[in-house]
């Protein structure tokens, strides 16, 4: 035993996972078997010590060797992560082992785990020389190698002579203790080793049990005319108080005792109406009492400081109940229009009066100092049938008092409540009844209104209102306790836990409810897994069966989420969900991470199959059905349209890269999917090359409505690419079948793509339409099928009536699409 002026070893973290099962990390490893005697838990609420029967080694690993070598060992292809053929075997608790016979060579790998790419080690991949045909060769992964004190890759090449840990030496440095008996959550617990430091015991997987599971539909508060009900999930908690505020920033003006109810739950009612009055928890867990906001509010003070408890029917708007969703029959009759909500009202020649704020979307005839229609006008004239909203409820990063402060929104603070520093007063429910208001009206005008909601990271951990109430339930955390950083935001919502994914799905059906809101884009889609999706649509469809459900399939940092649960590009397939086609993204217009690279449109030569693949609503590429991609070339991410396009063409004239921008949302507009582009694109929407513009400000994430009378052409003829799908049924087929039976591609010339629709393609009124993409600089010359032709497009006018009548050889100008026409 050490003494007192020795220093401790640490037990990193010790978690409650199992009924009876301690879950601890220890900074220095320990050597197996060890005394159980050694151990020691207490309920420290009681003072009593809990039994301990049994320490074991807690890793387990499913590891496979990935590399270059794979096609030599049975795998159907290389850098394999989901085949078992090079799957290391356990020898004993810290050594996996492999081995083969190889042929002589040098070959590259390294180790990953859990069937994905997540988790991999090491960065870096090891070189492997083999000396001469059929060696035989013994990969080994040890978990935890007791000289170096962390996990090591050996093979017998690279390290001939390294001794392994075996049986009797089984060195960890995670263990999993069993109990006699099933501690009470809500006690503080603590685990001490001998010769390490006590630690707290922390609760976590244990609380996905049924027990702690509360189905009710009362999570928050119930208001009535007699009476004000509070319900809130904190199964660890040892004591909750209700904290009762007459005004936004008075003192307490009551403090009432909550008591614990079923399911983790603590409720308690309060015999008043306390209508417009405010309220916090009080929470004492694990022997610390803090103040935290209810995760159910439905309304706030100003930055979050308390909940507001208000009457919801009194914030609807006139007429609300009238107030419908838009209908769609499927989501590829939809045209998205990515805006913040700020960006598209603050310029100065805006026109609007209610300038950066939701009311904005609620006011007409507004135009330019040059007379052209700005705001929901606009909208009307370009067609689009949805605007999707940048992050509009409470988030962190801005001070609602302080008018000039700005970001995008990715940094959540509460789910529920509308952004205050988009209200007209960030005061009382005025956000909640405006937000409302600014629905109805684009509601009003035939477009619908979809939310951008980032349920996979918060702002803040630590404290967040989640880890105050239940600590690191609401996260991701590996074996050592360590939050997982999937989002790249420091940490990732634990959407498989089923009290955090009821929060998810509460909230989202809460928002099409009370709001009336037509759709969800979800920002890192992926880390909420293929689960909750599954049971996100089935409640959002029940509600309304043609709501807009879509997402970006990718995770920002290494997940500890499974790759079979992530919800990446395929998963999507037959589940009535969307993804961001990033292939089209990058063929369209180069990878967008390197500004100078350039894509079918903008000059390279080699994307000729992946925009045909793009066409076909990628159908014969990842998807199942059209639906399932939201073809887009850019978005708040990344640089805009105009400027990667800029960026990648610096030294052509601007004639030039303006036919380049034509011909992009042209090929978004005739492929199979759903189009999507960013609001401002319509006049070359500009940031001056900022790509990640989050916190920039106005003076570089406005809309500049000038750029409109400016660049008038421009937009004329993305309103005419888009009245075109919306009256051609051909370029919104909902069906595989229905898209290899009447879409085929015709022979031309080099790095050109032209493709035949028909005959009457979805009931299209044209017989045969034909479209070609010219994205050389040259003219060339195609054949045109036997027949009349009606020119409709062309590569500065549109016109469903026909520019002209073609036959024979037709000359396709650089840089241009055509689409052409017979009855």
């Amino acid at each position: 035993m050490k003494t007192s002026d020795e220093t401790l070893a640490s037990i990193t973290n010790a978690f409650l996972d199992g009924d009876t099962t301690v879950l601890a990390a220890l900074s220095v490893g320990i050597t197996l078997p060890y005394a159980i005697q050694d151990v020691t838990v207490t309920d420290v609420t009681t003072g009593q010590r809990i039994g301990v029967t049994a320490i074991k080694n807690a890793h387990t690993f499913h590891a496979t060797i990935v590399g270059d070598l794979q096609h030599l060992l049975g795998a159907p292809n290389d850098w394999n992560t989901d085949d078992d053929h090079t799957r290391l075997q356990e020898i004993n608790p810290n050594l996996y082992q492999y081995t083969a016979l190889l042929p002589a060579g040098t070959y590259h790998y390294k180790i990953a785990f859990n069937n994905g790419w997540s988790d991999v080690i090491p960065y870096e991949n090891i070189t492997l020389t083999v000396p001469k045909d059929n060696t035989e060769v013994t990969f080994s992964y040890v978990p935890y190698d007791n000289i170096t004190q962390h996990a090591e890759i050996y093979d017998t090449i690279n390290n001939p002579n390294v001794a392994l840990p075996t049986v009797n030496d089984t060195a960890t440095n995670l263990i999993a203790i069993t109990l006699d008996s099933i501690p009470d959550v809500s006690h503080t617990l603590e685990l001490q080793l001998s010769g390490y430091a006590e630690t707290p015991i922390v609760p976590r997987s244990i609380l996905d049990a049924e027990r702690f599971f509360y189905a009710g539909d009362d999570l928050g508060y119930i208001l009535t005319p007699q009476s004000t009900g509070f319900r809130l999930w904190a199964p660890t908690a040892a004591d909750v108080q209700l904290l009762l505020f007459e005004s936004e920033t008075g003192g307490i003006s009551q403090q009432v005792a909550m008591h614990q109810a079923e399911n983790g739950t603590w409720q308690v009612s309060v015999e008043q109406s306390l209508e417009n009055w405010y309220y916090l928890y009080l929470v004492t867990v694990q022997g610390k009492t803090q103040t935290a906001l209810d995760p159910y509010a439905r309304a706030l003070a100003v930055n979050a400081t308390r909940a507001m408890i208000v009457d919801l029917a009194k914030t609807q708007p006139t007429n609300w109940e009238s107030d419908s969703y838009q209908k769609l029959a499927n989501p590829v009759d939809a045209v998205i229009y990515e805006v913040h909500v700020r960006d598209f009202s603050i310029n100065l020649n805006s026109g609007m009066k209610h300038k950066g704020k939701f009311l904005a979307f609620t006011e007409h005839n507004t135009s330019s100092p040059d007379q052209i229609s700005t705001g929901m006008e606009s909208l009307q004239e370009l067609g689009v049938t949805h605007i999707q909203v940048l992050p509009a409820y409470e988030f962190a990063s801005v001070d609602e008092q302080k008018p000039d402060q700005y970001n995008w929104g990715y940094d959540p603070r509460n789910y529920n409540v509308p952004e205050g520093a988009y209200a007209t007063t960030p005061h009382g429910p005025a956000r909640i009844s405006e937000f409302k208001q600014m629905i109805q009206s684009v509601h009003h005008n035939q477009i619908g209104v979809v939310m951008d909601v980032v349920y996979n990271h918060t702002f803040s951990t630590g404290d967040s209102d989640f880890d105050k109430i239940v600590p690191q339930y609401y996260y991701r955390t590996d074996a050592l306790g360590h939050y997982t950083n999937g989002s790249g935001c420091g940490n990732e919502v634990a959407s498989e836990r089923p009290m955090v994914q009821k929060f998810i799905r509460d909230s989202l059906v809460y928002w099409v409810k009370e709001y009336h809101v037509d759709g969800f884009r979800f920002d890192l889609m992926a880390l909420l897994g293929v689960d909750t999706m599954q049971k996100i649509e089935k409640d959002l469809h029940a509600i309304h069966p043609g709501l807009l459900i879509y997402g970006e399939p990718w995770i920002g940092g290494s997940s500890a989420l499974s790759s079979q649960q992530l919800f990446t590009k395929g998963q999507q397939c037959n589940r009535n969900l969307g993804v961001f086609n990033d292939h089209m993204r990058n063929a369209l217009i180069g990878n967008v991470f390197a500004h100078d690279m350039q894509g079918f449109a903008t000059g390279a030569s080699d994307q000729v199959d992946e925009i045909k693949q793009a066409v076909t609503g990628s159908v014969h590429d990842f998807t199942a059905a059209p639906s399932e991609t939201i073809n887009y070339a850019s978005s708040h991410d990344n640089l805009t349209l105009w400027d990667k396009i800029s960026a990648s063409n610096a030294q052509v004239s601007e004639a030039e890269r303006i036919k380049m921008d034509k011909l992009v949302q042209a090929i978004l507009m005739t492929s199979q999917g759903v189009p999507f582009f960013q609001g401002g694109e319509e006049f070359l929407r500009t940031k001056e090359g900022n790509d990640n513009s989050y916190n920039a400000g106005d003076a570089v994430n406005q809309f500049d409505w000038s750029r409109k009378a400016k660049y008038k052409d421009v937009f004329e003829y993305y309103a005419g690419l888009i009245k075109l799908r919306k009256n051609h049924p051909a370029f919104r087929m909902t069906t595989t079948a229905a898209i290899d039976s009447h879409l085929s591609f015709l022979d031309g010339p080099a790095n050109t793509v032209m493709f035949q629709l028909g005959p009457h393609a979805n009931q299209d009124s044209w017989q045969h339409i034909l479209v070609i993409y010219n994205p050389t600089n040259a003219a060339v010359s195609f054949s045109l099928p036997e027949g009349i032709w009606n020119l409709a497009v062309s590569e500065d006018q549109i016109s469903e009536q026909g520019l002209q009548q073609m036959t024979g050889q037709i000359e396709v100008p650089g840089i241009a699409c055509l689409v052409l026409y017979q009855n």
